[in-house]
């Protein structure tokens, strides 16, 4: 087939009169983003002149990066919308801990009282043992004074009164019962001094014991004090952590704002670049396509298997059922990927419905009287450029698997019509093994 004039241009969407366009920020992205390729995507087409297919250029390249900061920023939503869910749990599990150790602490602080009461009641059992030794040394004193006053007494009357009580002893029973007596109390004061030095000591006994129980309250009052200031350390680093996790998650909401400022921005201006873009289609709505072929060639040289056929199945992706439009054919990557037949590129670029990098080309109308567009998907890298005349065979792309895509393929959609509404089976158009 010869190549057709530069006027003929290359197809593009015309919207119907009664279709009306669909507003509101949830949908004008995705509208914006399919608008390049809407001679594929919806149910007719027209072509504009090629002086402007460098204007139309400029302007696509210019969607594809407004489209790629949108996703870059969507990104940077999605990653902080995830740190401040972190940070606030993080907040959370730091606030239950710090309960915990709260908890501890009142713990810690009563028994700590309660060790301060009993050095307390301790020490007045050591103040009253002290009186009672006190007391007993006192009384020891004073009996040691009387016993040695008892005891001069007694040794007067052996000294000086021998005599007088010899004379006065009237037999020997006399004698002998006078000696035993001063034996007897001689004794008695004895034992009267043992017995109270023997209380002394106990009571000395007891206070030590007291003294040792009260060191025993001290050492385990010096060890609560030193867990309960272990314990007001760690509250205290907690706190320091839940205000960083507070400080975190108020970055990640600061973030989250500027993303979402950063993506209505390119929004913006994603749809002033759609409006200069509407401008150049309603520009050329009028021109025709001049276009005709005799068939197709398969797009790859070679392949390993068809991989997926033209039919309804169960999406590899999401798991829903739905109708596959096209046929898959998989080959390693980086094969080169021929245009089927002859034709206009309409789109060139990255696609967000799960295509990837991917090519839609207007063919013109068969030998059947019927106009046709291919779409070739899941590209690794596109080698064409839309509003480009592509020759058969020419290389307009390699094999890939970005998109929704679980390995490298290449899914070829046939549009009888021009309209992706109307997607055929490839296998009756496309030669294959």
């Amino acid at each position: 087939m010869k190549h057709p004039k530069h006027s003929a241009g290359f197809v593009l969407y015309h919207r119907p009169a009664h279709e009306k366009p669909r507003g509101g920020r949830g949908t004008f992205l995705r509208a914006a983003s399919l608008f390049v390729a809407a001679a594929c995507l919806t149910l007719s087409v027209t072509v504009y002149p090629a002086s402007a297919a460098t204007s139309m250029s400029s302007l696509q390249n210019k969607l594809n990066k407004l489209s790629q900061s949108i996703e870059q920023h969507k990104k940077e939503l999605s990653n902080a919308k995830k740190k401040e869910a972190a940070a606030k749990q993080l907040e959370s599990d730091l606030k239950e801990k710090v309960t915990v150790i709260q908890g501890q602490i009142g713990v810690l602080k009563s028994q700590i009282a309660d060790v301060q009461n009993s050095i307390g009641v301790k020490e007045q059992e050591i103040t009253a043992k002290e009186a009672e030794i006190a007391a007993k040394e006192a009384e020891i004193a004073d009996q040691w004074d009387g016993f040695k006053q008892h005891m001069a007494a007694m040794q007067e009357l052996r000294d000086g009164g021998s005599v007088a009580m010899l004379a006065s002893v009237n037999d020997l029973y006399e004698l002998l019962t006078f000696n035993e007596v001063m034996q007897d109390i001689s004794i008695k004061d004895t034992e009267i001094l043992n017995n109270m030095k023997n209380a002394k000591e106990a009571l000395q006994n007891d206070k030590a014991v007291l003294e040792e129980e009260r060191t025993q309250l001290q050492s385990k009052k010096a060890e609560l004090d030193a867990q309960n200031s272990q314990m007001q350390s760690k509250q205290n680093e907690l706190n320091s952590s839940v205000r960083e996790a507070q400080l975190s998650a108020a970055e990640a909401q600061k973030a989250q704002q500027d993303a979402k400022a950063a993506i209505e921005s390119d929004e913006m201006n994603y749809e002033a670049v759609k409006k200069e873009i509407q401008k150049l289609i309603a520009a050329a709505a009028a021109a025709q396509p001049q276009l005709s072929f005799t068939g197709f060639i398969c797009p790859l040289k070679s392949y390993t298997r068809i991989s997926s056929e033209y039919g309804w199945r169960k999406n590899p992706v999401s798991g829903v059922n739905k109708l596959h439009a096209g046929t898959d054919f998989a080959a390693p990557g980086g094969t080169p990927i021929y245009a089927a037949a002859s034709g206009y590129v309409q789109v060139a670029g990255w696609s967000s419905g799960g295509y990837g990098n991917y090519v839609i080309i207007y063919h013109g109308k068969m030998s059947d009287g019927v106009a046709y567009s291919t779409l070739y998907g899941h590209m690794r890298s596109v080698a064409t450029s839309a509003g480009k005349y592509v020759k058969q065979g020419e290389v307009i792309g390699y094999v890939g698997s970005t998109g929704n895509s679980t390995g490298n393929h290449l899914h070829l959609e046939v549009w009888r019509g021009g309209s992706k509404a109307n997607a055929v089976n490839p296998r009756g158009y496309i030669p294959m093994r």
